[in-house]
């Protein structure tokens, strides 16, 4: 989990890994908080019981028609030669009338229209607003896209689980068809290639046919490659489809569109395009970079790096639990205060500030109003003293970053509260007012000058 505190004349983010069932969830909001997903996990194991509870009644009712079924088999078999002869005595000629009033009549009516369904039904219907919306799953795709170009993962390594130690569910050619067409839904072609590639690997090395067709996949990767701009390959999986469908419609239209732009460009034809081609600041790559691997530290800078505790001009409280310190970074100065909160302390303002989770917004520099944005998925809350008046935690957190920073706690923010979602980010941002822009005028202490991270 990560929490922010905030100040207006410093500002704290505190992240650290936490997690918790949450009971009711804002619809379409899931995937910017993971802390917000686990409840997801308890509700599917609920409805697996209330699934498997309908299974066994089916099983139970279908059991008894096949019984039944069987008497009614074994009962024609009997008379089957000579019918008559067998309705002479007045016991099987009782059988049959028997079989048609309480067995064709009233039991097979009993077992056919027998619903089982409605105690499944209810739970779902009853748990549906807890249910990931269209824009989670969008969400949840576009991260898993954003993981893919921040730490260039390949489309193998995620369904192949080449990402330490963590245990992953097989991905199958099903869910890599469904997360390269809903790439293909947010017009990002370059990943819908990659996706519907990795679903033809599977299906050639895994025998993986999982309710794809070729076909489909073909019809992603021709137009997808014609969009990234290798029109040879979006003419070749088109003709791919036509070999097998001559009828099928988007591949004669795309057949058409693709043989009109290869005469009016020719060159087009032989054109290869085999990297991304990405639309981002330069910083959004140098921070991408960091994010993969820090940039190493000269050799001769590394009798610098030390760790040392830190007691900020021998601060009372400070000489009985001095700071520990690590230098990580020399230009710009970064230091790392080791165990600056405790598990209790942690678990505390957990428990303090997951009720008050909510989207995170960005101010619209067009409309200065505040929103959710692409660039800012996650979820955050507010925190103040007041909201822990029973252990006093917020307070002594506020008096040791007061002690260890030298910055007045008393023109700061309130600690802000934040959990990322899947693939949940922050892109790089100034944390204060620029130029023009409002510097927390509200608040009345003027700009922000200080940022104090804690994980």
């Amino acid at each position: 989990m990560q929490l922010v505190l905030g100040m207006s004349s410093t500002t704290l983010l505190l992240l650290c890994s936490l997690g918790v069932v949450i009971p009711s969830l804002v619809c379409g909001e899931m995937f910017t908080a993971l802390v917000h997903m686990e409840g997801l996990v308890e509700l599917e194991e609920q409805l697996v019981q209330h699934l498997k509870s309908y299974i066994r009644k089916e099983e139970e009712r279908l059991g008894e028609l096949k019984k039944f079924l069987a008497s009614a088999e074994h009962a024609q078999s009997l008379p089957r030669n000579e019918p008559r002869e067998h309705l002479y005595h007045p016991t099987n000629a009782l059988a049959v009338i028997m079989r048609y009033h309480s067995g064709w009549d009233q039991k097979l009516s009993e077992y056919v229209y027998q619903d089982n369904s409605h105690d499944l039904m209810s739970a779902v219907a009853l748990e549906k607003y807890r249910f990931p919306s269209k824009e989670d799953y969008s969400g949840a795709v576009t991260a898993i896209i954003r993981l893919q170009d921040a730490y260039k993962i390949s489309p193998r390594n995620l369904t192949q689980s080449i990402l330490g130690e963590r245990q992953a569910i097989k991905v199958t050619t099903r869910i890599c068809f469904e997360i390269g067409r809903e790439a293909y839904y947010l017009e990002n072609y370059w990943h819908t290639k990659e996706w519907m590639l990795e679903c033809l690997r599977k299906m050639d090395e895994e025998n993986d046919y999982e309710d794809v067709s070729l076909p489909e996949i073909y019809d992603f990767l021709a137009f997808s490659e014609y969009k990234v701009g290798n029109l040879r390959k979006a003419m070749q999986y088109t003709k791919d489809i036509l070999q097998s469908d001559p009828t099928h419609e988007r591949a004669l239209s795309n057949f058409n569109f693709f043989s009109k732009q290869m005469k009016e460009d020719p060159e087009a034809f032989n054109r290869v395009v085999t990297e991304q081609t990405r639309n981002v600041y330069p910083e959004t790559l140098g921070y991408e970079e960091l994010c993969r691997e820090a940039k190493p530290i000269p050799k001769e800078n590394h009798h610098k790096m030390v760790c040392f505790y830190f007691t900020h001009k021998n601060n009372p409280r400070l000489i009985l639990r001095p700071i520990k310190v690590e230098v990580a970074h020399l230009k710009p100065r970064i230091w790392i205060f080791k165990k600056f909160l405790s598990e209790t302390e942690m678990a505390r303002l957990r428990e303090l500030a997951v009720p008050k989770l909510k989207r995170a917004t960005a101010r619209n520099w067009k409309t200065g109003e505040f929103e959710p944005a692409d660039y800012r998925i996650s979820k955050s809350g507010w925190l103040s003293e007041d909201d822990d008046e029973s252990t006093d935690i917020v307070h002594r957190i506020n008096n040791r970053i007061d002690d260890s920073t030298g910055l007045s706690m008393a023109t700061a923010e309130d600690l802000q509260v934040v959990n990322y979602g899947i693939g949940g980010h922050y892109e790089p941002h100034y944390d204060f007012a620029r130029k023009n822009e409002d510097a927390f005028s509200r608040l009345g202490w003027g700009n922000r000058i200080s940022t104090l991270l804690i994980y």
